[in-house]
């Protein structure tokens, strides 16, 4: 009953008939992903909170302004991606899936270095605070990441869903990144105790976090088949034709 209560919850109805063939192992690969990642995310955050000044006392106003800047060049940058893309989010979504994994990596490896970095930089003659700097940099390049996972996801799910079932996988895909996110949260909380906010310590497990997290989401791509045409695929198909054609000549 209980695995029939966790199947109803993580899995789509009428599984397996309701989705396609590859859809479980690309489940589990993800899963692993969704974990790591989360882990990942929370050595970040503590990096950057021990960055800007929590836990050595009250933060100052200048440190807050700061913090919501960097979130607000986050959302320019995603806005501003997500219109150059525009319709190429289809054609290549699992290119687009493992750059998100990517570019979250980077942000989170980004914001793990901000501890080191001294407190001002000079850039064009103006003494800038380099939180500010490498937050809206990692904010930036994480807001992307955001936007090219969450729309390569839709198209995925829809690559998966064979009785009219998009809504259904994708509220089993939601289900199963909440309870990774629990999950990893959990990890990242337990790690992130153990190693303290030593920079040093953070990055040397952040490495093999990261390999782990791309790995398991380049897997988890091989499972996913796209009947769209993208320039790689056309490229093939165009290939073959021709090939076919000039043999077809040579024959007669």
């Amino acid at each position: 009953e209980a695995q029939s209560a966790l199947e109803a919850v993580l899995l789509p109805c009428d599984f397996p008939h309701s989705v396609g063939p590859g859809y479980l192992r690309y489940v589990q690969w993800t899963s692993i992903g969704l974990v790591t990642g989360k882990v990942e995310s929370i050595l970040a955050t503590q990096a950057a909170l021990f960055a800007v000044g929590v836990g050595a006392g009250a933060v100052p106003m200048a440190a807050a302004i700061q913090w919501v800047l960097k979130d607000g060049v986050g959302h320019a940058a995603a806005i501003g991606y997500a219109t150059v893309v525009n319709t190429r989010f289809d054609a290549d979504a699992r290119r687009y899936r493992f750059q998100a994994t990517a570019g979250h990596t980077a942000a989170d490896l980004v914001a793990c270095t901000m501890p080191l970095a001294p407190k001002t930089v000079a850039l064009v003659g103006l003494e800038v605070p380099s939180f500010l700097l490498l937050g809206s940099l990692s904010s930036a390049i994480s807001s992307v990441a955001g936007v090219a996972q969450a729309v390569a996801r839709a198209r995925i799910m829809a690559s998966f869903a064979r009785q009219g079932n998009l809504a259904d996988c994708t509220r089993a895909g939601q289900s199963q990144a909440k309870l990774m996110s629990l999950v990893g949260t959990a990890a990242g909380i337990g790690l992130s105790w153990l190693v303290g906010p030593q920079p040093a310590h953070v990055i040397g497990l952040m490495l093999p976090l990261s390999l782990v997290s791309l790995y398991s989401v380049y897997r988890s791509c091989d499972h996913i088949v796209l009947t769209s045409l993208n320039l790689q695929r056309t490229e093939r198909v165009y290939h073959a034709a021709l090939d076919a054609l000039a043999a077809r000549r040579t024959a007669g």
